[in-house]
């Protein structure tokens, strides 16, 4: 992250619950890698490897994942509500993590190296492989993310931590994007590129994964509170629509997810039929972005605590929207400089749109406690998860469906045809118009949230 935001307590070595020590954030950040890998890499590789290498159709690629993500819905919950069920939290996410960990590892490189089979046994297999895939996923980031109010228990504090996994996010987000483009170009866009790419991944997803698992063990157990009643379903769903902020910022990052779906799961195939700029020019913007993203999280770390982050979060949520629209000027005219321009503008939106909402998440779960004297850690991570699952479901399934009824053409081993223009039209509304019209709505929502350092500070004091 660089000296600038991480070095001041670098000698610091005793855990202190409201400015955690720099290798705590450091091994907790680290998990953020695996999260952005397994999340990014599927949502943009499978579309692709179904319609360029397996001759399978957008609207089936955008079924699976819904399918697999709304399954995933129902794991969240259940590891939610275990989690917090528990008196020894810590003890139970990090074994819940490490279970995560193994089978997140393997189903991603599975997913990504399908046997040499086709028809509707293709179609079983990697509905299966997408299924443990989403067991993984939840079993890892949702313990994961219910640390982070243990970890940080004040409102700079949060922030703090947040921007480590900020900066993680954008290398996770590189290797997901550029370094799965590098690999897959090594086998020339084909069957080969994709497993090469799917074995190096799933190694550095379990060891970032192992990593976090290992550095928390620091973390001691949360011990003010009990934990959470066992209240029924509808209860607890009347008991968090109460919380007037989690209400808001759940639907702007709902908005936000299915934006990030729609123009993800549409923009490698923008910039292989569109820009006509291939894999390498998927790299080179990744490349871009989130150097941009990693470079810029101490500035809004520091913006953050002198404008709030309620402000920064609208202002990372406006740049980003306007970027999104601007690729509606471009096409495989685009230059050098318009493609890594773009790529450094949504670096810096990503960047505070990611840190801002992270740390905004812990203090909705610190007014939740306030309001109804509850620790629900691990169900507001489930239900952030879920509305991530939900937004990343909705958004594939939606774009994948329109680019069939547009009339995309699928094709095997790589290759790329002249798609009609009505496809086009396709993909520069999934890739710029939809993206930029969600993030629109999010930043109304998010123009009425209610809570500031103030009175999150003035919550977190003892009786």
């Amino acid at each position: 992250m660089g000296s600038t935001a991480i070095a001041a307590d670098s000698k610091t070595t005793a855990y202190d619950p409201h400015t955690p020590g720099f290798g705590l954030c450091l091994t907790y950040g680290f998990g953020t890698i695996a999260i952005a890998v397994l999340l990014h890499t599927v949502t943009t590789y499978f579309p692709a490897l179904m319609t360029t290498v397996l001759g399978q159709s957008p609207a089936l690629a955008g079924l699976l994942l819904t399918l697999s993500k709304l399954y995933d819905i129902v794991v969240d919950l259940f590891v939610g509500n275990r989690i917090d069920r528990t008196e020894a939290r810590m003890k139970t996410r990090r074994r819940t993590m490490l279970a995560g960990s193994v089978l997140g590892a393997v189903s991603f490189f599975l997913l990504f190296s399908p046997p040499d089979i086709d028809g509707p046994w293709l179609i079983i297999v990697l509905s299966a492989m997408l299924l443990l895939y989403s067991t993984g996923y939840s079993l890892f980031a949702v313990p994961y993310v219910a640390m982070g109010p243990d970890i940080a228990r004040s409102y700079d504090g949060r922030t703090r931590l947040m921007a480590f996994r900020t900066f993680f996010s954008a290398i996770g987000q590189m290797g997901a994007l550029a370094g799965a483009a590098w690999l897959v170009e090594m086998g020339n866009g084909g069957l080969e590129g994709y497993r090469l790419m799917g074995a190096v991944l799933a190694v550095v997803i379990f060891a970032t994964q192992l990593s976090a698992w290992a550095g928390t063990r620091v973390v001691p157990e949360p011990v003010p509170h009990p934990p959470s009643e066992r209240i029924g379903f509808m209860a607890t769903a009347r008991q968090l629509l109460r919380n007037r902020p989690a209400v808001m910022l759940l639907s702007a990052k709902l908005l936000q997810y299915i934006s990030l779906a729609v123009n993800i799961s549409s923009g490698l195939l923008f910039k292989l039929n569109v820009l006509q700029i291939g894999y390498e020019g998927q790299a080179q913007l990744s490349i871009a972005q989130n150097i941009a993203m990693g470079v810029c999280t101490p500035l809004w770390l520091m913006a953050g605590k002198r404008f709030g982050k309620k402000n920064c979060y609208l202002a990372s949520i406006a740049l980003y929207g306007i970027v999104m629209l601007s690729w509606l000027l471009e096409d495989n005219s685009i230059t050098m400089f318009g493609l890594l321009s773009r790529g450094v503008l949504q670096g810096i939106g990503a960047g505070g749109m990611i840190l801002m909402s992270l740390a905004m998440l812990p203090d909705v779960m610190q007014h939740d406690m306030k309001v109804n004297g509850v620790r629900r850690d691990g169900v507001y991570s489930s239900v952030y998860a879920v509305f991530e699952k939900t937004g990343f479901a909705l958004g594939a399934a939606l774009i994948g469906t329109y680019l069939s009824l547009a009339g995309y053409q699928a094709t095997t081993g790589g290759a790329l045809v002249q798609q009609s223009q009505s496809a086009i039209d396709a993909l520069y509304f999934g890739n710029a118009i939809a993206p930029a019209l969600l993030l629109a709505v999010s930043f109304l929502i998010m123009l009425f949230y209610p809570l500031g350092k103030a009175n999150i500070d003035e919550q977190g004091k003892p009786a």
